[in-house]
């Protein structure tokens, strides 16, 4: 049986490897889709100029402090982006400071302020909200179907 590619995808914006490494395995341990990797805004920008359409879901992790077009720069684009209905992002930062948080929660397509270091069982349970769950209708792993919590990175 021929099955169809997954009408969604989860990107990653991060500049720092070590967390990029980390927040990859954990999302690969979690769910069966296409996750792809970017180091900073601009080439983020790029994809979903390129490959966006109202058709194909993205779920976006997003760092806020990277260099040149930083996760600000993207919320500005996406606000005005013409597939951001089918955009939403979680954003992972650094910085627990309130006036962030309630700043990015202000942008239309944030779905989620978390602290960027997170192990794989707080990911599951992003990717369990009721918002993420019933949107994506993501093909989790085995251990996540079953209600085993997933093992820590």
């Amino acid at each position: 049986m021929c099955r169809s590619p997954p009408r969604y995808e989860i990107l990653l914006a991060e500049d720092n490897s070590l967390i990029l490494k980390l927040e990859l395995r954990s999302l690969k341990k979690l769910v069966n889709c296409p996750i792809k990797c970017f180091w900073q805004g601009g080439e983020l920008i790029d994809h979903l100029k390129q490959t966006a359409n109202s058709e194909h879901l993205k779920l976006i992790f997003l760092d806020l402090n990277m260099p040149r077009v930083n996760g600000w720069d993207v919320l500005n684009f996406l606000e005005d982006f013409k597939y951001k209905n089918s955009i939403y992002v979680v954003i992972l930062s650094a910085s627990m400071y309130e006036p962030d948080q309630n700043r990015a929660l202000k942008y239309s397509r944030v779905i989620g302020y978390y602290d960027k270091f997170l192990d794989t069982q707080e990911l599951s349970e992003i990717l369990d909200q009721e918002v993420v769950r019933s949107t994506f209708n993501f093909e989790f792993k085995e251990e996540l179907k079953e209600g085993k919590t997933p093992h820590a990175i």
